[in-house]
């Protein structure tokens, strides 16, 4: 027995962890210390400090912060600063210089603006009104993190037309091409969105609105809330959602509430239930003097946001044209559009296509993979070419197709253009969206 003892007492010795690490752990000369020390300790604890390093690796955040509630040696690891530092440079990949300075550590930088780094990791979101309440055009933001100021703002996309010409296309006189060159700018001195550091304390909940520093100055207020998606089997056509179906989503949401959505059911029940793909915030002006607000609310609106998977507007090789697009609307402006490439449906009609949302392509309720493009006979890209509103005006609105090309490929091709404006392109059969105002009266072309 005493022999056994030895050998535990050994063994207890190499595996355990430094003093200063393991405070709490019992004399080892005493002849039971290694049976209590076993009876407390985990194994996961017993393993050495590099290989529990990199088991914490493949925790997530809220995850590795349970962690730090169970025992002092794990929380030690659990605050390990690299780890940390994972997480922030996943949410703002495009930033790799990045430093966690004006926070004290990568942590705390994490921390003090979490829930929010979804909105930089997602990137691109678009809301089914404008900032000044318009239904029908919408809004397109960047949403990135500013070191400078330690603050994650989403700042409207804007574009202007910049300078161009009228020609006469020589294909049909009678025709005036306006050419286009376009400025495409975010608009910096009105973001929709702004989170300082430490704006979301261990005190709010899922459900609560969390204000934001944007437009104070104009007696302009706004707040951010969280949503939760609707499950897919629980959709109906009679809903409002958003995005709209025709616009590829992870999660949909509802974007019409007689109260504004202040109910609680809009909103999720705890942090895990947030969808990472919508958000919501709120808008109005309150009127006050010497910096104190009145509480008075005049204009009060609510703005839905979402986002579109990368895969959707990220280019490839099989997909050269799919992307995010500027378009000129002559009197109505740029707006912008989101360019999606598939693989040609066999039992699609042309000519309903602006009738009957295309269900086809959008009742999958995963909604994230595109459809596989084929290639032509002769090399060139294939498939089908839909053209989709994320900013719309007063005729069509956000979220509606502006135009449809059936099949890029050989069987759609009209001719190889020779005239000098557009000599060498392909000349595709298309359908255009048009309507008279407040988008009635709907028809193609």
């Amino acid at each position: 027995m005493d022999t056994l003892v030895r050998i535990f007492r050994s063994r207890k010795m190499a595996l355990s962890d430094p003093p200063d690490r393991s405070p709490a752990l019992p004399h080892m000369d005493s002849p039971i210390a290694p049976t209590v020390v076993y009876a407390r300790l985990s194994w996961l604890q017993l393993l050495p400090a590099e290989i529990i390093y990199e088991i914490l690796t493949f925790l997530p955040p809220l995850s590795l912060s349970s962690l730090c509630r169970t025992s002092k040696l794990l929380r030690a690891h659990a605050l390990t600063d690299s780890l940390w530092s994972r997480f922030v440079r996943e949410n703002v990949p495009h930033q790799p210089d990045l430093e966690y300075y004006p926070a004290t550590s990568w942590r705390n930088l994490y921390i003090s603006l979490h829930p929010y780094w979804f909105l930089t990791r997602k990137k691109v979101w678009f809301s089914d009104k404008a900032h000044s309440g318009s239904t029908m055009t919408g809004n397109v933001a960047i949403v990135r993190y500013d070191p400078q100021r330690a603050c994650i703002e989403g700042l409207r996309l804007v574009a202007k037309h910049g300078a161009h010409s009228f020609e006469s296309w020589e294909w049909k006189p009678e025709v005036i091409i306006h050419t286009f060159n376009p400025v495409v700018d975010l608009f910096a001195d009105d973001p929709l969105v702004k989170i300082d550091m430490g704006c979301y304390s261990e005190h709010n909940s899922a459900k609560e609105e969390v204000l934001m520093n944007t437009g104070y100055s104009r007696g302009v207020r706004s707040m951010i809330s969280l949503c939760h998606g609707m499950p897919p089997d629980v959709q109906a056509d009679a809903m409002a959602l958003w995005p709209p179906r025709i616009v590829p989503a992870a999660e949909r949401v509802r974007n019409e509430s007689r109260h504004l959505f202040r109910g609680e059911g809009h909103r999720p029940s705890s942090l895990a239930d947030a969808s990472e793909n919508t958000f919501r915030v709120r808008k109005w002006v309150e009127f006050g003097g010497m910096g104190i607000p009145l509480g008075v609310h005049i204009g009060e609106d609510v703005l839905t946001f979402s986002t579109v998977p990368e895969e959707y507007y990220t280019a490839t090789k099989e997909r050269p044209w799919q992307g995010l697009w500027v378009g000129d609307y002559a009197g109505h402006g740029c707006e912008f559009l989101l360019l999606i490439q598939r693989a040609v449906d066999p039992t699609s009609n042309p000519q309903s296509s602006f009738e009957s949302p295309l269900r086809h392509h959008y009742e999958d309720p995963d909604r994230k993979m595109p459809l596989p493009v084929p290639e032509g006979e002769d090399g060139t890209c294939a498939g089908r070419l839909e053209a989709i509103k994320l900013t719309g005006d007063p005729n069509v609105p956000r979220g509606e197709f502006t135009w449809v090309a059936e099949d890029i490929g050989p069987a759609g091709l009209l001719r190889i253009a020779s005239e000098r404006l557009f000599h060498g392109a392909r000349v595709v059969k298309s359908l255009g969206h048009s309507a008279a105002r407040g988008f009635r009266n709907g028809m193609s072309f």
